[in-house]
């Protein structure tokens, strides 16, 4: 019998006076050990679990439940120190907490993934130094993990004006049927360089009925280009620059120069119950090209790049 294929049980460990577990291992074609673990009377994983690679050294350690990843997975390099490289801790949720680390220890970034070990959420990422050096956030658009906004930050702690991100806020999350929530989006940090940035527009997309049609969690229904008439009908709500009287939006004032980069509307619910609000911030940037000289008296083609910031907010409507 091949010893890949090879169970050689050891040791036998009672546990009170009814459980009792059986050591197993595990061979390379090589004698190596390749993996030990313990089972129970019915065959089910409990107890460490240790995997080698073909050299010797530990690939992974952790701790099973009745054949669940209950404990926190530690998974190390292959080299001559043996040392942590990354671990994995298994959330109620079927998502990860995750964190890898430097060669020299320090951690390198963390966050969660999802049932796809696809990034969720905010993750952190450190410099070699243990310095927290920027944050990104992760959605899953159209399937696929996408960098939603991303913070730069110094040793410090303090923010640079780096990295692509908005703030916003919605007022509340539980209301009645006839109030309404009141929305604020700005842009931080740009998606285009100084000069362009002063060309752009804002303004925020939203389903337009989302008792009829909502944005999908993964946003894959809507319109994908600036000109496609596919996706659901949404409704785009410019900047407080394009508003006839923004003041009459505002909770708050804020200075008459950040017009052109925020908006802000009142938001109404249409059915009671649990809701999400989906939708996205737009910066956008239209350009002819500059060197196009030849068709410069003519008609030319208008190019349009967009960066968009996908948001969703919980709420509970009550009657």
């Amino acid at each position: 019998m091949p010893k890949t294929l090879l169970y050689l049980f050891v040791l036998i460990i009672l546990l009170g006076c009814k459980d009792k577990l059986t050591k197993v291992v595990k061979y390379y074609d090589n004698g190596s050990i390749k993996e030990t673990y313990y089972i129970d009377k019915d065959s089910i994983e409990n107890g460490e679990k240790i995997s080698y690679f073909p050299s010797g050294r530990v690939y992974y350690k952790t701790y099973l439940t009745k054949g669940n990843y209950k404990d926190t997975v530690y998974y190390y390099r292959n080299d001559d120190k043996n040392d942590i490289k990354f671990k994995k801790f298994f959330l109620n949720n079927d998502f990860t907490y995750y964190e890898d680390f430097y060669t020299n220890g320090n951690m390198g970034q963390k966050g969660v993934l999802n049932d796809n070990d696809q990034r969720i959420g905010l993750w952190k990422n450190y410099d070699k130094d243990g310095n927290h050096h920027f944050t990104k956030e992760y959605k899953i658009i159209d399937g696929k993990e996408h960098v939603n906004q991303m913070w730069v930050t110094l040793p410090t702690g303090d923010t640079l004006t780096e990295g692509v991100s908005i703030q916003y806020h919605f007022d509340k999350n539980k209301l009645q049927l006839t109030d309404s929530i009141y929305a604020f989006f700005q842009t931080e940090d740009s998606a285009f360089n100084e000069e362009d940035k002063e060309k752009t527009t804002v303004s925020v997309v939203l389903p337009k009925d989302y008792t009829q049609a909502n944005f999908v969690p993964d946003f894959s229904n809507r319109a994908k280009d600036p000109g496609e008439k596919q996706g659901i009908p949404v409704i785009e709500v410019q900047s407080l620059k394009e508003h006839p009287n923004p003041k009459i939006v505002l909770q708050k004032p804020i200075d008459t120069t950040d017009y052109k980069k925020t908006v802000a509307f009142y938001w109404k619910p249409k059915r009671t119950g649990k809701d999400t609000i989906r939708g996205y911030f737009k910066e956008e940037f239209s350009y002819y090209d500059p060197n196009d000289e030849e068709n410069k008296n003519m008609d030319r083609i208008l190019t349009v790049l967009d960066k968009k910031i996908y948001f969703e907010f919980p709420v509970e409507i009550m009657q």
